[in-house]
């Protein structure tokens, strides 16, 4: 019994929130319904009860009356029998004709309230009575028309007797009747009195359910979201590392602790990722100040480089593969009389021999000069060569190839008959092509 009942309250856990409103709801329609029905039941009772009284007691009290209308009318027609005075007789007629009248309104009323159960034996009954109030109204008619003895005559014999007789038999039938409705009278009394019981039992039952049903809700419902609500505020204050309540319930309950528990879970990971993201930062920005600590070391080293560059005594010029150039220092430029714009990064050996050609500084064929430079480089074999400009200036060119496959070829002047002979040293890097 103890499993069977630890079987229905775990099976009742199982059932969701909106199962169990579906199912309260239907207990309390049931008990509603039961309620509604057993108060229509008891309310017809009580009218058929009221009613079956009222007739009883009206059936009852007309009994009675006919009864005693019977028998003042017998007493009446008594003082008829014995007097022999007229104006006697004519006092005890006019008395008994009046209790014929009213036993004659009795009977109309009565049968106003008579019933199927008791129609056939009041119809008897009221043939007898309508016999028995003719037969008295002939005795006073002969009492007073002809005299007492003829009306003493006419009343006072056997076959007035037996009408009396089945008279009272009819209404000791009728009072049988009367007495088994009075009989249902009663049961329907009880019968009311136990709807009445059942209502209310009915009644502290639904007060019963509607307190277990309200206790259940604080219980089942409202103390955990209560419970939830709070490890939710606890969560948004910053503690992130709680037991959420309620989570291995199977109903809506238990998914609400579930998504309470996502959330809790996407709050640490927010926090994990903001953490990722401000030590990304610190790194980023410790490679930042060394980037920038290395572009000033580079720039400081490049400045330097560029110095020494321009302030050797050698022009210095560096080609790549294409002859397009890498490299020239100040020298070089003052050397060959060549503008920063024609020797910059990116232009080509052509366009400065071209310029030098322009300003009368090279003599000969640009292509096959350059095509000799090209061919130097192609071979990576090194020289030094000196080549005596138009200006009369001797220079020496010293052409040595570069592992990137260009070329350095430094130039200086030096001394010649004239004075002074030019050395030039020009480096060449060649790019594979």
């Amino acid at each position: 019994m103890k499993t069977l009942w630890l079987d229905t309250v775990d099976e009742f856990r199982r059932i969701g929130i909106r199962g169990k409103a579906y199912a309260i709801g239907g207990l309390f329609v049931i008990v509603i319904a039961l309620l509604l029905f057993t108060s229509i039941h008891s309310v017809r009772l009580q009218t058929a009860f009221r009613q079956d009284l009222a007739t009883s007691a009206s059936a009852a009290l007309n009994v009675e009356r006919v009864n005693g209308l019977i028998y003042a009318i017998v007493m009446e027609s008594r003082g008829i029998y014995m007097s022999t005075e007229r104006a006697i007789v004519g006092r005890y007629g006019d008395a008994l004709l009046k209790r014929n009248r009213e036993l004659a309104s009795v009977v109309a009323e009565w049968q106003e309230a008579v019933r199927a159960d008791d129609a056939e034996q009041f119809a008897v009954l009221k043939r007898r009575i309508t016999q028995f109030i003719n037969f008295r109204n002939e005795l006073v008619r002969r009492a007073n028309e002809i005299d007492p003895a003829a009306g003493r005559e006419w009343g006072d014999n056997d076959a007035n007797r037996s009408v009396r007789t089945a008279l009272n038999e009819d209404l000791e039938a009728l009072a049988r009747i009367y007495a088994e409705r009075a009989r249902h009278v009663t049961q329907l009394g009880e019968q009311s009195q136990l709807a009445s019981w059942y209502l209310i039992i009915l009644g502290s039952s639904a007060l019963m359910l509607a307190g277990l049903v309200a206790l259940a809700i604080r219980n089942s419902v409202i103390a955990p979201l209560l419970e939830i609500t709070q490890a939710t505020n606890r969560i948004a204050a910053g503690k992130l590392k709680l037991i959420i309540p309620h989570i291995c319930r199977k109903d809506e309950i238990g998914r609400l602790a579930h998504a309470v528990q996502n959330f809790q879970d996407a709050t640490c990971r927010i926090l994990e990722l903001q953490e990722l993201e401000l030590a990304t930062a610190r790194e980023r920005d410790e490679a930042l100040g060394e980037r920038d600590s290395l572009d000033d070391r580079y720039h400081a080293k490049k400045w330097q480089l560029d110095a020494a560059i321009n302030n050797m005594a050698q022009g210095l010029i560096m080609l790549d593969s294409r002859a397009n150039v890498l490299v020239t220092n100040k020298p070089y430029r003052q050397m060959y009389g060549v503008p920063p714009e024609v020797s910059k990064p990116g232009c080509s050996l052509k366009e400065i021999v071209q310029h030098r050609a322009k300003i009368g500084l090279f003599s000969g064929n640009v292509d096959d000069y350059v095509a000799k430079i090209l061919s130097g480089i192609v071979e990576r074999k090194p020289s030094v060569n000196e080549i005596e400009l138009a200006d009369g200036r001797v220079v020496r060119v010293s052409e040595r190839a570069m592992d990137g496959g260009g070329g350095l070829r430094p130039t200086r002047t030096s001394p010649s008959n004239d004075g002074f002979n030019e050395y030039s040293s020009v480096p060449r890097s060649f790019c594979s092509p």
